[in-house]
């Protein structure tokens, strides 16, 4: 009798011992949510939607190479239609229901910097792979981004403009918001203190596509080049332009370099000139760049642009972040800030105590119908 107790409350306790390594494995196990704040449908989806599928494929990379005791990783994505309002839900969504820790995105600066501040009070980190406006660099602890400021971007453009293009007369029109607005500021600024004369401005709406009395104002003054700070409103604007028969250097920023661009232009596209920020280049031989491409396309079926490059980066980062903290999502903030030259795909990434990145600024073109750097 007292043998059969005895084994009774031996294999109780060894059924208790292997419920309790259960429980633990599991919760080592718990998969970690990740928000996504992109926007997938509207006129920036064209943006949004690589980016999206950059940062699932970094976290099909991540979850595929994981060890046991690792958890694996779940994105819930939000649609915010690269609209403040839009976005500010989003957030609340992703934080109350899914009870997220940290946020990719959003995209665009204004969606950013309407979510900033609820991210800051919350204690949610918000990283955006490509947010430029200079107002994000002091919009709270809790806001990272893989993209340079405007405040950097813009200065190097003016500069770019002056020392390297040999550009003394320029226009500037600008699509008229946090993005726009900010980044004209900082070129305008550094553009006259270096000798440069803005002998025209204006900007325009989003998603505006008559530019018609613009280009004929614009005719009527021939500046060296037109500064063009724009989503893909460039496309009416340069059709427009050649419809009215005028002939301008047409110079802009990294957000055209996207093929979407290319196939709408064609020959049109041919010498537009625009900064690049950091080395992610689409034709390089790196080894890593290259495996990020055959990757990208061998799942998406097309080649990953500019954001899709950043965000990849954002999300590998992340990912870091949380590895080095043993996934310990909560604490992901002081982690990021010590990532110190992360080796990217557009380069090398280092956060500043604003949670904000320096990259190289360069010039590129498009000659026969591909993206180059402009030699």
């Amino acid at each position: 009798m007292h043998k059969k107790n005895f084994l009774m409350l031996l294999f109780a306790f060894v059924a208790l011992g292997a419920i309790a390594n259960i429980s633990c494995s599991d919760h080592r196990r718990d998969a970690i949510k990740i928000g996504v704040i992109m926007p997938l449908t509207g006129d920036a989806a064209q943006y949004g939607i690589p980016s999206l599928n950059a940062i699932q494929l970094a976290v099909m990379q991540t979850n595929s190479e994981r060890e046991k005791w690792q958890p694996e990783i779940k994105l819930v994505p939000e649609d915010d239609k690269a609209q403040a309002a839009q976005a500010v839900s989003a957030f609340q969504k992703l934080v109350t229901l899914e009870k997220v820790n940290l946020i990719l995105g959003p995209l665009v600066s204004s969606a950013t910097l309407s979510v900033a501040p609820l991210a800051d009070s919350n204690k949610v980190v918000l990283f955006t792979p490509s947010s430029s406006a200079p107002a994000l660099t002091t919009a709270g602890d809790y806001v990272f981004r893989n993209e340079l400021s405007d405040l950097f971007g813009g200065t190097s453009q003016a500069e770019l403009a002056v020392n390297k293009l040999g550009y003394k007369k320029m226009a500037c029109v600008y699509i008229n918001n946090d993005y726009g607005a900010g980044l004209f500021k900082v070129f305008k600024d550094k553009f006259q203190a270096l000798g440069g004369q803005l002998i025209f401005e204006d900007s325009f709406g989003q998603s505006n596509s008559d530019f018609r009395s613009m280009i004929t104002k614009l005719k009527s003054i021939s500046p060296d080049a037109v500064f063009i700070i724009s989503h893909d409103e460039i496309i009416n604007f340069v059709r427009q332009m050649v419809e009215l028969g005028a002939k301008f250097q047409i110079y802009t920023t990294p957000v055209f370099e996207d093929n979407r661009n290319i196939e709408k232009l064609g020959a049109l596209a041919e010498g537009i000139i625009y900064t690049y920020y950091g080395n992610f280049d689409p034709a390089s031989s790196n080894e890593k760049i290259r495996l990020f491409i055959t990757q990208y396309e061998m799942q998406y079926k097309e080649t990953p642009t500019y954001y899709a490059a950043l965000a990849y980066d954002a999300a590998c980062i992340a990912l870091e972040a949380l590895k080095r903290n043993s996934y310990n999502v909560e604490s992901i903030k002081d982690e990021l800030y010590r990532i110190q030259k992360f080796p990217g795909i557009t380069g090398e990434t280092s956060f500043d105590v604003n949670g904000d990145v320096s990259k190289p600024v360069s010039l590129k073109t498009v000659q026969n119908g591909r993206f180059v750097f402009l030699q």
